[in-house]
């Protein structure tokens, strides 16, 4: 039997319950850099480099490759190299639409 849910190749576990989807929102929101990161992408279709994500939000390039990094391991970006550029776009997944859900009653 599979307990996992495949969407657009991020793993959601079905036995996830609200909780646990709330606590992970706020664990990837509660940082600053990362919430502006999601803001600045939630606001286009388009993909952007880590050098025009880090100006856009006004942060280094290495702390915007971490903050991608650690969104990309929970679902919400996924990458993609254009020459020797790493570029991100959000994901189309239920946690990152309940995300940006947030971002939006913020804002």
């Amino acid at each position: 039997m599979n307990t996992s849910s495949y969407i657009n190749n991020t793993i959601i576990p079905n036995n996830m319950n609200n909780m646990q989807v709330a606590m992970t929102v706020i664990k990837i929101l509660c940082n600053p850099n990362r919430f502006a990161i999601v803001s600045l992408l939630s606001g286009t279709k388009k993909d952007f480099c880590v050098s025009e994500i880090a100006g856009e939000v006004g942060i280094s390039q290495s702390l915007a490759s971490h903050q991608l990094s650690y969104l990309e391991a929970r679902g919400v970006v996924h990458s993609m190299r254009m020459g020797q550029s790493m570029c991100y776009m959000l994901t189309v997944s239920p946690m990152t639409k309940k995300i940006i859900g947030v971002i939006k009653l913020l804002k």
